[in-house]
């Protein structure tokens, strides 16, 4: 081992073995490990970091544990207790407290419009009220979610002058102070204000103001070196499956969501909110007036803080998503107690709120001599159970698709976020993902088979939906970044958005090209769509923030081949296929025009027309092993009595062209092509790739990509496209399942029989 890995995993379990481990804490500790190590088990996650602060209600003595979980990063160990993430929106709670500290020393004032400390501030205002301190802590400002520049998704990283300076080009969404709006850009405005009024840099004046005081030296909105060295790796995911490599890039509105920290530094930031703190910025009356919420409020946004109840307590907290972490800091101050997690996968703020939660419950218990009963996790369905619930559900006003994957049953609805949904210990069917834990979305089943949520019966309706509006067409499609796409698609004849990956939104329509999003995460603001000269859409402008179109894939999808074809195929002919080992079937290929009347055949590869624009089979057969073929024509009976009919583009593939296709693919789309070391399921004779067709017609049924097309719209849970498109997907995907054959993870067309294994690999040509 180089001697750099050696001493870098012994500094990591230096840090693991020197974490904080109060001994009255090890009951806390007991109950939470194994509850955390399950957690990222089952949500697919990395690592996580704990910090539980209880301070002694009786002595004052500051009792702490602290642990890492999973992996720092890939092959660099376990994670440390100190490791370094990205707190994304916590970082507004150090924004605010460090504007507070100014307002406590008279030099702000909360309720000052704030052109009185930034004259150029000028958004477009029609209301009349004046945009406050006040009203940008508590987001009630009506200031855009994202601003023009220096938004989530913009990797230029501008400054926060430029950034702020860009609001002049929105317009506020409601009157300040009228309404709640979540708005990152908003607290940018404080951080700028902040800086302007002390005459430094933010990150040096938040520095001076609150990190210092506090002896946070592991927290910063600065990118340290030092800091940058000890980060945990975040990961990102996306429903279809497509791999994204984690941002590092800083925002333009570093007050809102630059924030480094590690959660030891976090829950001592806490300490400083507790009535007894001797280490604090704020006097305890200005700690609690950002605690106050808008009269008749329960719970709700104080200044910076969300106030809630917690089990009879008074809980103030704050989360924060960002590209690969998801953390949350929440307290008990009465209570002193106070806990932080960040967890390495963005938007598993769910599971990062549960933990914590289960954190102070197990650290209320412990303090009454008691143990929490241990949690009991809702199981998988089966593959059967929920295949038996798969299908299109109205609920009201609303609707919901059900899909079986890996034995699981997904909850995919009109508006919101997918989840996992799982069998509860009462038979209930509750959320059990990243972006759902426990009772958020409980379901029973009715003695029709129908869902019932309590409020509403879920009616099935699985007919075909209808053609999707004309006027929607051109607009649907991808914008944005690599990193951040904004999937525009058709759901049952309404405009729909998946935005940040995992959020499904419709927006109200209020003119051509031009939405308003409803009530949720972009609420208020508009959704614009941008045409050139020549009436093609280029553009779409959520808010502030402006994604500019992908390039739309030509169905007739090509690549540009590494090498020479023909110089290639004769390479691959001479070439050996792998070992194999002994024991597995004789091959006993089927003509599939001989079991399937109904069947329609295009060979895509006896023509040119492929993604190599070049002739590869001799002639147009497609053949499969006898059982996946027989299996294929129960496949074709069973969908023609629907009026559909399955239209072959490939069966069996000689190995050496499989070698081909290997070899002529660019690096990068080499997840779309089989391994020639490995053969494929192709080559073995029991893959299979196709689509459907219209009986009465003969026209072939569009699906979201065309076949052998190399990018992510050719995953089988694709989000985009029309809803016919997808349903058609849907019932082509049930209908191969329920006779034996999975889909390809990245090809909707491509299905593998379940015997696949048991076949040796044929280099027999066409």
């Amino acid at each position: 081992m180089p001697r750099r890995t050696l001493l870098g995993l012994l500094l990591l379990a230096a840090c693991v073995t020197s974490a904080p481990q109060h001994p009255a804490l090890r009951a806390v500790a007991d109950d939470l490990s194994p509850y955390i190590e399950r957690q990222l088990r089952e949500m697919g996650m990395p690592g996580a970091t704990i910090a539980v602060l209880d301070v002694d209600p009786r002595t004052g003595e500051e009792r702490l544990w602290a642990r890492g979980f999973g992996e720092f990063a890939p092959a660099q160990g376990a994670m440390p207790a100190d490791a370094v993430g990205r707190v994304a929106s916590i970082s507004k709670l150090f924004t605010d407290t460090a504007a507070m500290v100014l307002v406590q020393r008279g030099q702000l004032d909360l309720d000052a419009p704030v052109q009185q400390y930034l004259p150029e501030f000028a958004p477009h205002n029609p209301f009349g009220a004046p945009v406050t301190l006040r009203a940008l802590m508590g987001h009630r400002a009506g200031i855009v979610r994202e601003s023009p520049v220096g938004h989530y998704f913009d990797p230029s990283a501008p400054s926060l002058a430029a950034t702020v300076a860009s609001l002049n080009d929105t317009a506020l969404v409601h009157a300040p102070g009228s309404t709640y709006k979540y708005s990152n850009p908003g607290i940018g405005v404080v951080g700028e204000i902040v800086a302007r009024v002390t005459g430094k840099p933010f990150e040096d004046a938040v520095r001076e103001l609150v990190l210092a005081p506090l002896h946070l030296h592991d927290s910063d909105f600065a990118r340290r070196p030092d800091l940058l060295a000890r980060q945990a790796h975040g990961i990102m995911w996306t429903y279809d499956g497509r791999a994204i490599p984690t941002p590092e890039w800083p925002f333009g509105y570093a007050p809102a969501a630059n924030l480094y920290s590690t959660a030891l530094d976090l829950v001592h930031f806490a300490r400083s909110w507790m009535p007894d703190a001797t280490t604090r910025v704020l006097d305890p009356v200005t700690q609690a007036s950002m605690w106050e919420l808008p009269a008749g409020s329960e719970r709700g946004c104080g200044l910076g803080f969300f106030v809630s109840s917690f089990d009879g307590n008074r809980m103030v907290r704050h989360g924060g998503a960002v590209y690969g972490f998801a953390s949350t800091l929440q307290a008990l101050p009465e209570q002193g107690l106070a806990v932080a997690v960040i967890s390495t996968k963005d938007f598993a703020n769910e599971v990062s709120e549960a933990i914590a939660d289960r954190a102070l419950r197990a650290a209320l218990a412990n303090r009454r001599g008691e143990m929490l009963p241990p949690p009991a996790f809702p199981e998988p369905l089966g593959v059967a159970a929920a295949r038996q619930l798969e299908g299109h559900y109205r609920c009201g006003d609303n609707w919901v698709e059900l899909k079986e994957r890996d034995g699981d049953l997904y909850y995919d609805p009109n508006i919101g976020v997918r989840t996992r949904l799982r069998r509860a210990a009462d038979g209930a069917l509750i959320a059990d993902d990243p972006l759902g834990v426990g009772g958020a979305r409980r379901l029973t089943i009715l003695p029709n088979g129908n869902p019932h949520d309590g409020e509403v019966e879920y009616v099935r309706d699985d007919a075909p939906p209808p053609a999707p509006p004309d006027e929607l067409l051109p607009l649907l499609g991808e914008y944005g970044w690599d990193h951040d796409v904004l999937v525009v698609y058709e759901d049952r004849g309404q405009l729909a958005v998946l935005i940040e990956w995992v959020v499904r939104d419709l927006p109200e329509r209020e003119g051509p090209d031009h939405y308003r999003f409803l009530p949720g995460m972009y609420g208020g603001d508009q959704l614009v769509f941008e045409r050139d000269g020549a009436g093609k859409v280029v553009a779409a402008v959520v808010g502030g923030a402006r994604f500019e179109r992908r390039p739309d894939p030509d169905a007739n999808f090509r690549i540009t081949p590494v090498g020479d074809i023909a110089a290639l195929r004769a390479a691959a002919k001479l070439a050996t296929p792998p070992a194999q080992p002994a024991g597995l079937r004789a091959f006993d290929l089927v003509d599939l025009r001989t079991v399937g009347k109904k069947l329609q055949f295009d060979i895509r590869y006896a023509t040119t027309n492929n993604f190599l624009g070049t002739k590869v089979y001799e002639q147009p057969i497609a053949r499969m092993q006898r059982p996946a073929a027989e299996a294929l024509a129960r496949v074709s009976e069973r969908l023609n009595a629907q009026g559909l009919g399955l239209r072959i583009f490939d069966a069996y593939r000689p190995w050496f062209v499989t070698k081909v296709f290997a070899d002529a693919t660019p690096a990068a789309m080499q997840h779309f092509v089989a391994d020639p070391k490995q053969g494929s399921r192709h080559n073995r004779g029991c893959a299979v790739d196709l689509t459907l067709y219209h009986l009465d017609t003969g026209e072939v049924i569009e699906m979201p990509s065309g076949y052998d097309e190399f990018t992510e719209r050719a995953y089988p849970d694709y989000p985009g496209g029309t809803t016919r498109q997808r349903h058609y997907r849907e019932v082509l995907r049930r209908a191969m399942q329920e006779q034996g054959f999975t889909v390809y993870e990245h090809e909707w067309w491509h299905f593998d029989f379940a015997d696949w294994r048991q076949y040796p690999i044929g280099n027999e040509p066409l």
